[in-house]
């Protein structure tokens, strides 16, 4: 089995004027392609379009997003939709991703769909009668859709493991983007008791299609060094839990291929919305001024497919 790092858009600036020379940059740095949603890569058909045969002509993966509601977490959070507009809202950015899949000859680099689903508000009906609208929705649609999962992000229905594995009872085709890191800092625990265990491995892990590599402490959505002694539980308990997926996929050949996208942030904006950099913080929560963004994301990369490569070695001697 093979796992294909993606990079999230976030700190890519120029990826809309100038996609080809951003994603030859992408794959330069180690990374087999880019994590982006529809407003990251453009704002018309033909902008996107460019976007994705930048990708097909570097040899890159695609994963796009789409969204219900709160397009990229900008701007207010709107309480007033009800399950039937979020779903009409996802309906329509996954047609206009699956003619973006679809609008060049050849192999397209659109792999999968990474979307943001529902809210947090909803209660279980509410939240059925949406996912049971988009699955009916992600069919009529067809081929043309490449495979769609659902993020467990906060502020979404999934946000926690316990709603997600009632929901994937009520709904089998339910397929999921694993972050961990929501619902590590959503529950404020690394979800580590036998039974949260056994949930997640039993339940949740044969539903994932997808992962988010972002490490979050219990406090802290995301850390800077995932060597740094008092993050150290947490991490392997992300790795762990990363490593729970790849076996599912290894022993039921469904797919040899599995995805994760490494990402940090968000990025920083000016009041322009223009990009203006990014600075991390340290264990102190204090501004590390050197510290790199990209640097960041590669580190967390080449950690990461380390630890695959070290759990496809066993995983390989025990067949």
């Amino acid at each position: 089995m093979r796992l294909l790092l993606l990079r999230s858009a976030w700190g890519l600036p120029r990826i809309r004027n100038d996609p080809r020379r951003t994603i030859a940059a992408v794959r330069t740095a180690g990374f087999d392609g880019i994590e982006a949603s529809l407003e990251d890569i453009g704002d018309s058909f033909s902008e996107r379009k460019a976007l994705v045969a930048a990708a097909q002509a570097e040899g890159a993966t695609l994963v796009l997003s789409a969204y219900s509601s709160w397009t990229s977490y900008i701007g207010p959070y709107d309480a007033r939709s009800s399950a039937r507009e979020h779903a009409a809202n996802l309906k329509r950015e996954l047609q206009s991703i699956a003619e973006l899949a679809t609008s060049l000859p050849g192999r397209s680099p659109v792999l999968k769909v990474n979307a943001h689903s529902g809210s947090d508000a909803w209660n279980e009906n509410e939240a059925h009668e949406f996912f049971d609208a988009v699955m009916t929705e992600q069919a009529a649609i067809g081929s043309a859709l490449p495979p769609v999962s659902h993020e467990t992000h906060r502020g979404r229905y999934l946000c926690c493991p316990f709603a997600t594995a009632r929901m994937l009872a009520l709904v089998p085709t339910l397929r999921l983007t694993s972050d961990f890191s929501h619902w590590v800092v959503k529950c404020e625990r690394l979800l580590d008791t036998p039974e949260e265990r056994a949930l997640l491995e039993s339940i949740i892990a044969p539903a994932v299609d997808h992962i988010h590599a972002r490490i979050a402490t219990a406090q802290s959505p995301q850390v800077l060094d995932v060597a740094h002694s008092s993050v150290r539980r947490a991490a392997e308990r992300h790795y762990e839990w990363w490593e729970q997926v790849w076996a599912v996929h290894e022993a039921t050949s469904h797919s040899r291929v599995i995805t994760a996208t490494v990402e940090y942030g968000p990025i920083e904006v000016a009041e322009d919305g223009e990009y203006v950099g990014y600075t991390p913080a340290n264990m102190d929560l204090r501004p590390v001024a050197g510290a790199d963004f990209c640097t960041t994301l590669e580190t967390a990369r080449h950690a990461l497919e380390r630890r695959f490569e070290l759990w496809h070695g066993r995983a390989c001697r025990m067949r």
